[in-house]
């Protein structure tokens, strides 16, 4: 069976139990008397409800002498017939005792007509007849009846849950044994307890009997919890020990094997408790060096121990030493409910049963079920609403009050506070730009600890994968960028357990970290080539050029190179500070540079640049395209003594030609293989996946220079 259908079978047996105690408690006779014992070991009608069938019975009034008519012998309620718990008996022939006037009084009470003696601290009134009605009113439920079936189903549900999700975990079961156990001593003690004068013997011998079964389930199943969980204490079938011998002490309470109640019921159930007690202190000292199972046993342990212990000190032990409950028991049993809320508080903060937050999601929608199926029910069985019209105003009052209340506690539970993420940006880009060492390192950690609060934070082991680690009590996080990987534990100080919400977050900021450095780093790096293309091109061009200009005897000579010079920081400045140039804006200052170099040479220009002006280059390629008719025209004024050179620069498809001609004295491939100019130009070129070719013209030579163009920038 699949979790969702062993929780729905689980529903289907809570409300069918719950059915069957209302038919019980609603099926009884009915006067509408509150009843309580009075201190001379009599009854008093402590309230009349005014609605029922004797509304106008005074409050405080004693009840007397019950008969079916005046003539008949009839019976004198006394004090313990009004008893919540049939177990404050000594011997079990009191106990037998009060079954039969118990059964003498259901009979009584389920005639056609009773007669009673009512006397008012005024006057007293002989053979009152008083109307019983066959049935019991809903409303005339107390509160504490309701409380005994909230804590039995809660029980029941709890337990099925946490085994539904895990099948194959012993401890599980035996907590889901114990809840059933709850189940099955809560819901008879509704009925009985809650009488108004009187069950049928037989029924409320049953319905004790069940009680004491269930409430010793209970205990048995939370010894064999604790012989296993969070340790295992024992092996095998000596977990099936505490339910072997507290099913023969039922069976010896069955049978009145046992001196009275007190040796047969509230014994073996001190007995448990102190059992449970012990073995909490044993599995505390087993889980020391342990933080997650001994914070799982905080968790379990002390709502066990407050829980149970808070229901054996207040009902079980004061009649041991022959005293009265200090509670009433039907309100003792809210005390369990600390159990279950201890439970769930485990499961949300420290994965009790090794559930994490995907359970909750399935019990909060089987709680939405059940209060459908609560609210159908009574407004059928205690509204007389029809059928069709309860189930729908159930949905819709489920609808507007119970799914807002379940969103909060989700949100509560699991999401917390909400991230600001604009400062953990603002964070990771600080981090980002502080310069890799123990800075940077400083305020990663400082970011990790405000998020998650551990309890400590070390270097994690090499190797370490990054994810949770030990169950939930470490989450490594990734190294990034320089940066070591590092292990958290414990979570906000050691109250919580890491989850996979905090797994994904943490790897949510190294990415961003790590996009943040590396973007740093490409900056960086783009920065440092800048600085190298510049320095070389200074030195290289510009630094060598002026040296033979201060070195040079001729004035024309000296002055070429000077504006070789120019031409070349213009070069420089133009790639470093206008990257943002349009194509068009860049090949008017390269023409206007090399016009105002070819006329100091004396030479003419014809430029033609038609077609490319839908090109878009990016600023690589553009310092290439300089730095090629540079030294192409440089070549020209140096060594070709042309009187005119024609540069022309087109487009064809996705590829850039620049063709520069001249009329000069030709090409001569020696001396051209002798200098680094050249050489130069088709490494440039080469970059760019560009060929260049040189070849003789009739007069002069022709260089032409191809590449690809950045397809993604090219103009269509």
């Amino acid at each position: 069976m699949t979790p969702v259908l062993t929780l729905v079978a689980a529903l289907m047996l809570a409300a069918g139990g719950v059915l069957a105690v209302l038919a019980t408690a609603l099926g009884q006779p009915w006067a509408g008397l509150n009843l309580e014992a009075s201190e001379d070991g009599g009854v008093l009608i402590r309230s009349s409800d005014p609605y029922g069938p004797n509304g106008a019975i005074p409050p405080g009034s004693r009840l007397g002498k019950l008969a079916a008519d005046p003539e008949a012998e009839g019976i004198m309620p006394i004090a313990t017939d009004v008893v919540e718990e049939p177990d404050t008996f000594e011997t079990f022939a009191e106990m037998e005792h009060f079954f039969a006037r118990q059964a003498r009084l259901h009979a009584l009470m389920s005639g056609e007509t009773v007669h009673a003696d009512i006397a008012t601290p005024d006057e007293t009134f002989p053979d009152v007849a008083l109307n019983v009605s066959p049935r019991r009113a809903p409303v005339d439920l107390p509160t504490v009846f309701w409380a005994q079936l909230l804590v039995g189903v809660t029980a029941l549900m709890i337990g099925a849950w946490v085994v539904s999700l895990r099948r194959q975990n012993v401890a599980a079961w035996l907590f889901a044994t114990a809840g059933a156990g709850l189940f099955m001593s809560a819901l008879p003690a509704a009925i009985y307890s809650t009488r108004e004068l009187a069950l049928d013997g037989g029924l409320f011998r049953l319905l004790s009997g069940l009680n004491l079964a269930g409430a010793l389930t209970f205990g048995a199943g939370m010894i064999g919890l604790f012989l296993c969980y969070p340790r295992r204490l024992v092996r095998g079938a000596v977990l099936m020990t505490p339910f072997v011998i507290f099913g023969g002490w039922v069976l010896a309470d069955s049978l009145r094997l046992l001196p009275g109640p007190p040796s047969s019921r509230h014994l073996p159930t001190a007995l448990e408790m102190a059992t449970i007690t012990v073995l909490i202190a044993v599995q505390f000292r087993a889980t020391r060096g342990d933080p997650r199972d001994r914070a799982a046993l905080r968790a379990l342990g002390l709502s066990v121990l407050v829980g149970a212990g808070g229901f054996v000190l207040t009902i079980i032990v004061p009649p041991l030493f022959g005293a009265t409950a200090v509670l009433s028991q039907g309100y003792a049993f809210l005390f369990f409910l600390l159990i279950y809320v201890g439970v769930a508080f485990g499961v949300l903060r420290y994965r009790l049963f090794d559930l994490d937050e995907w359970a909750f999601r399935i019990l909060y929608y089987m709680v939405g079920i059940f209060l459908i199926a609560l609210l159908d029910a009574t407004l059928v069985l205690v509204m007389s609403v029809e059928k069709v019209a309860a189930f729908s105003v159930s949905f819709i009052l489920v609808a507007l009050l119970y799914l807002p209340f379940r969103d909060m506690l989700w949100r509560r539970a699991f999401v917390g506070k909400a991230v600001d993420r604009e400062r953990l940006f603002a964070q990771i880009v600080d981090i980002a730009l502080t310069p890799p060492g123990r800075s940077q390192e400083t305020r990663w950690r400082d970011m990790l600890a405000e998020l998650f609060d551990p309890l400590n934070m070390d270097a994690a082991a090499t190797g370490a994968t990054p994810g949770i680690t030990a169950d939930g009590l470490s989450l490594v996080a990734p190294g990034v960028g320089g940066l070591a990987a590092l292990r958290l534990d414990y979570a906000q100080h050691g109250r919580r357990l890491f989850g996979s919400r905090d797994e994904a977050r943490v790897e949510e900021l190294a990415a961003m970290l790590r996009h943040a450095i590396e973007s740093r780093q490409a900056y960086e790096r783009g920065v440092a080539e800048e600085r190298a293309r510049i320095a070389s091109d200074m030195h290289d061009n510009i630094g060598a050029q002026l040296l033979s200009a201060l070195h040079s005897r001729e004035p024309e000579r000296k002055n070429a190179l000077v504006r070789e010079s120019l031409s070349d920081l213009r070069d420089i400045v133009n790639d470093a500070a206008s990257p943002g140039h349009s194509f068009e804006e860049n090949l008017a200052d390269l023409r206007a540079e090399t016009a105002e170099r070819l006329s100091g040479a004396g030479v003419d220009l014809e430029w033609c640049d038609a077609g490319a002006a839908d090109v878009s280059l990016e600023p690589g390629h553009m310092h290439a395209l300089r730095s090629v008719l540079r030294e192409a025209v440089s070549n020209v004024v140096r060594h070709a003594g042309a009187t005119r050179v024609g540069i022309d620069i087109a487009r064809q498809d996705n590829w850039l030609t620049v063709r520069v001609a001249d009329d000069g004295k030709g090409y001569d491939p020696v001396r051209a293989q002798a200098g680094n100019g050249i050489a130069n130009m088709r490494a440039r070129i080469k970059r760019l996946d560009g060929t260049l070719e040189i070849a003789p013209l009739d007069k002069g030579t022709a260089l032409c220079a191809r590449f690809r163009l950045d397809t993604a920038r090219a103009g269509r």
